[in-house]
């Protein structure tokens, strides 16, 4: 018997209540399973994102251009200034690169340069020789072109070794390289042996290769130097140029950015690159000294 009272319910109000109850009960049901789905469709979208964009070898390049020219020169550019010590001095570097080119002899060797009749070894003048680097280059122009008068300059800032590659293939194709090609490249990106094989085979057999490694404060300058130190002990008529180990102790002869050589340091800049390219007259199956 069910009480009427406060402690009792009749039959008919007890059957509705329970009707209410499960009613309930599966609204709740459905509406938490609704919620159950769309938390895991959300998840499944937060999970599942669109894949990451391919970084290519030229991106990577073109970054690396950046990192170095701000290691360069970010400090000052956020504003109108006047050109710093190292800005002026890369810039006039490229003038006397720009002189030493439009004053070289329109054709100067033939397209494959040969041997010629043995002679007693003697110094590599400018005059053989072609140099194709980056800013470091540029910012060393004025004391390249004073040990090697005469020399063929031609240096650019954010250079890499590709568009170094380039330059030598018009060269040659244009009876233009002379027989000892100098290339300071490296400091804008990583240097593969795919690349110094390129440089090789356009050179040919009667040309010399001298290879600048580098000093710059970033990890790929170690891939950089490695990579050139294995191709010279491959290549044995191919000389380096060694100036990360000449300068490594005469930090104090760097710009602030630890990359280019102040105007004290460009004497010793080409000085290393002087006594690579005299080196190249006793490299194994070097061609007699006036072929160069």
């Amino acid at each position: 018997m069910y009480s009427t009272g406060e402690g009792q319910q009749l039959p008919g109000k007890r059957t509705a209540a329970t009707s209410d109850y499960r009613s309930g009960r599966a609204e709740l049901a459905d509406d938490a399973g609704a919620l159950a789905l769309a938390d895991v469709s959300a998840i499944a979208r937060m999970s599942v994102r669109p894949p990451a964009p391919r970084v290519t070898r030229r991106a990577l390049r073109a970054a690396a251009v950046m990192i170095v020219a701000c290691t360069a020169g970010c400090g000052v550019a956020s504003a109108p200034h006047a050109p710093s010590g190292l800005e002026r001095q890369v810039a006039n570097g490229e003038r006397i690169s720009a002189a030493t080119r439009a004053h070289a002899p329109r054709q100067h060797a033939s397209r494959t340069a040969g041997p010629a009749p043995a002679v007693a070894p003697r110094r590599v003048s400018g005059s053989q020789v072609t140099a194709i680097g980056d800013s470091v280059m540029a910012a060393s122009a004025m004391a390249l072109e004073s040990v090697l008068p005469g020399i063929y300059i031609d240096a650019k800032p954010s250079r890499q070794m590709p568009a170094g590659v380039d330059i030598v293939r018009r060269l040659a194709a244009s009876g233009r390289l002379r027989p000892v090609v100098v290339v300071g490249l490296g400091t804008n990106y990583i240097v593969t042996t795919g690349e110094l094989n390129r440089l090789v085979r356009l050179l040919g057999p009667h040309r010399r290769l001298v290879l600048v490694n580098t000093y710059v404060p970033d990890e790929w300058s170690k891939e950089v130097n490695a990579t050139m130190a294995s191709f010279v002990r491959r290549h044995p008529s191919v000389v380096l140029a060694d100036w990360f180990d000449t300068i490594r102790h005469r930090m104090y002869l760097l710009w602030p950015d630890q990359v280019h050589p102040q105007q004290p340091g460009t004497s010793v800049y080409a000085r290393t690159l002087y006594r690579a390219i005299q080196a190249t007259r006793h490299a194994p199956g070097a061609p007699p000294s006036r072929g160069l």
